[in-house]
């Protein structure tokens, strides 16, 4: 945090801005916490945000003990950030910035070093030493391309070996280290490498720092972004696609302003453009009922909700259904804000519920455009024994089963 902004300036701007809260309560209708609790968590958004005006309040008056704020601390860091509440309170509240206070308050607790949850911090130490929160070594981080590249001659650039280059493919940490989702990232590079794309690759690609802000790390997310902006300068960089919506966000919503030269697309935005353009061909049949869940930080966060659907449209007998909750009303995975590496009490688990839905509306395939909601989806129908009914696609892997 700046020296000349201090502490208790912070402590106090979060303060007030709590106050603007009208108590109205409208956003407990939407929050999948309170949904995942059966109704019993007390701590919905608005509960969220009395607990951080009185944990300052009590803070001030030196009367909150450390136990004190590590209740707060697991309060805080429940919320999945998913921006349902923000939605809710500029429609029917006040329009308070709901989830960028639970994010603030977050920060003043790893300020404090009462923050984060366990796990949590292990991640953020991974990023520190190691470029990424799965704690897996650097070197691996390409390792998932090599099946591919063995079995065809790949154009993609590798930079900086090969040179510079104008159009990136940012994969992220998820489709870089986890083996469930590396299928994903092999398939995007198999749909660019068939609409003979020119692209490269960072061979030493670093986290984008969407976790360190989540879970309130400012001095690491700053020295990400600098990190990863400069990288983006020296090898020329002009646009910039990313498979995860949090990566998406973060460059678009979060880096400085010397990111808006560069063109940011989620994959599903820029093979879109390629699909109204005739350049990606989509000729074999998928005769699949479909539904499509709309991940947070792509639809709720930056309002991308038809690009996604095209393409599944754009692939011939394909059923696209809806779930009964779509759009900025889907419901989210609970994968969200920093819970990715630590388990939070719930009742039934939003990944289940969300299934659940699906399964209403009879779809064959859960389609999914994020890693984390992948992976929070195929785990519920693991969990829940439902393999032979209903299975877990990202797009990329779709579209290229109808090539």
């Amino acid at each position: 945090m700046n020296e000349e902004y201090s502490l208790e300036d912070f402590a106090n701007n979060l303060l007030d801005m709590t106050t603007r809260c009208r108590s109205c309560m409208s956003c407990y209708s939407v929050c999948p916490l309170v949904e995942s609790t059966h109704g019993f968590s007390t701590q919905g958004p608005y509960g969220i945000l009395r607990s951080i005006y009185h944990g300052i309040k009590r803070d001030f008056a030196e009367s909150l003990t450390v136990q004190d704020k590590q209740v707060l601390r697991n309060i805080l860091y429940s919320c999945t950030t998913c921006g349902a509440c923000d939605i809710k309170c500029k429609t029917s509240g006040a329009g308070v910035p709901i989830v960028e206070l639970i994010e603030s308050g977050r920060k003043l607790l790893v300020d404090e070093m009462v923050g984060p949850l366990k796990n949590q911090n292990t991640a953020l130490k991974s990023i520190w030493n190691r470029g990424n929160p799965y704690g897996m070594p650097a070197a691996d981080r390409l390792d998932w391309l090599k099946n591919l590249s063995e079995k065809e001659s790949l154009s993609c650039k590798i930079v900086p070996d090969d040179g510079e280059v104008d159009l990136l493919l940012y994969v992220g940490c998820t489709a870089s280290y986890e083996k469930s989702i590396q299928n994903v990232a092999r398939s995007l590079v198999t749909l660019l490498e068939h609409m003979k794309i020119n692209y490269g690759i960072l061979k030493e690609e670093e986290c984008c720092g969407s976790p360190a802000n989540r879970i309130g790390d400012n001095q690491l997310f700053s020295d990400v972004f600098y990190k990863n902006t400069k990288k983006f300068v020296e090898y020329g960089v002009k646009h910039i696609i990313t498979i995860s919506p949090h990566c998406y966000n973060t460059f678009v919503n979060e880096y400085p302003d010397s990111m808006k030269e560069i063109k940011i697309q989620h994959y599903t935005e820029f093979l879109s453009d390629m699909m109204e353009d005739g350049r990606l061909d989509i000729a074999k049949e998928i005769a699949k009922k479909v539904t499509y869940h709309d991940p947070c930080y792509l639809g709720k966060k930056n309002n991308i909700y038809d690009a996604p659907r095209k393409l599944l449209r754009g692939i011939p007998a394909v059923n696209l259904v809806e779930m009964k909750r779509n759009r900025q009303d889907s419901l989210c995975c609970g994968g969200g804000g920093g819970r990715m590496w630590d388990e939070v009490e719930e009742v039934t688990r939003l990944s289940e519920i969300r299934l659940g839905e699906a399964m209403d509306a009879d779809a064959e395939i859960i389609a999914t455009a994020c890693p984390w909601c992948h992976i929070q989806l195929h785990d519920a129908v693991q969990d829940t024994n439902n393999e032979s009914k209903i299975v877990v696609k990202d797009i990329a892997e779709i579209l290229v089963e109808a090539l």
